[in-house]
């Protein structure tokens, strides 16, 4: 057998709801309409309805009584469903009585009695009552709840991207991208990116020096220096440029 927790009073009695406020809501109409063509259908459709409710009504009291003597509770709890209990029993009696009524005017073609119309609108605003407290139950002392959701854990799309509250930080590492350097490595490169000003001396007497670019971390090229050797090549550069003096005889 189907197996529905924590019983089938929660199925059924949407039913009873249904089609106990669409019956009401039929005879008005039927009643408002009586002269006209549709007069008579409404009014059929509302007696079809108020039967089965009141049939229905029979199994959402039984599984309610079920679920009363079954479900666990507390006594605040247990204070609630009492007073839930009793609105029921009474709302079902009314809409009982509403029938038998409806029964005895089966004959009319359309609408109904103003004592029927009574009970109907009476039994309505006492089923509001009944529906309210049954969702306090649930809602607000936990009645036939097995868990509780967590929240935070998901985005709803009219959110705007952003989550609910997290019950705990995340934290990210972000892997670099391709040909993006890391902030070590960033910040390293930008502490050596202006090589120093070499002043030195040529063969000819002329002194100048060179300004170097920025310098890249990057794996040398086959055949070239690497930065170990390049920066031994600057460093002997002013002693290989060192000024001196040569001798020279010109035949004209």
């Amino acid at each position: 057998m189907l197996e529905v927790i924590p019983n089938w009073h929660p199925v059924v009695v949407h039913f009873t709801v249904a089609l106990l406020i669409t019956a009401s809501a039929l005879f008005a109409a039927g009643t408002l309409f009586r002269k006209a063509p549709t007069g008579a259908a409404l009014t059929t459709a509302a007696r079809w309805n108020l039967a089965i409710g009141i049939a229905v009504t029979v199994a959402t009291l039984a599984t309610g009584w079920t679920a009363y003597n079954t479900v666990a509770h507390d006594a605040a709890s247990h204070e609630n469903m009492t007073v839930h209990l009793r609105w029921a029993v009474a709302t079902a009696l009314v809409f009982l009585v509403a029938g038998g009524l409806a029964w005895l005017e089966r004959r009319k073609d359309a609408g109904a009695g103003i004592a029927l119309l009574a009970l109907l609108a009476g039994g309505t605003g006492a089923l509001a009552v009944t529906g309210w407290l049954g969702g306090e139950n649930v809602y607000r002392y936990g009645l036939g709840v097995m868990a509780l959701p967590k929240s935070g854990d998901h985005v709803h799309p009219g959110s705007g991207g952003h989550s609910h509250d997290h019950a705990h930080d995340h934290a990210h590492d972000h892997a670099p991208a391709n040909g993006t350097a890391a902030p070590d490595a960033a910040s390293g490169q930008a502490g050596t990116a202006q090589a120093p000003i070499v002043p030195h001396d040529h063969a000819d007497g002329h002194e100048h020096s060179h300004e170097h670019g920025q310098v890249q971390d990057q794996a040398p090229a086959e055949g070239s220096a690497t930065p170990d050797a390049a920066a031994g090549k600057a460093e002997a550069a002013p002693d290989a440029a060192a000024p001196h003096n040569h001798d020279h005889d010109h035949a004209h």
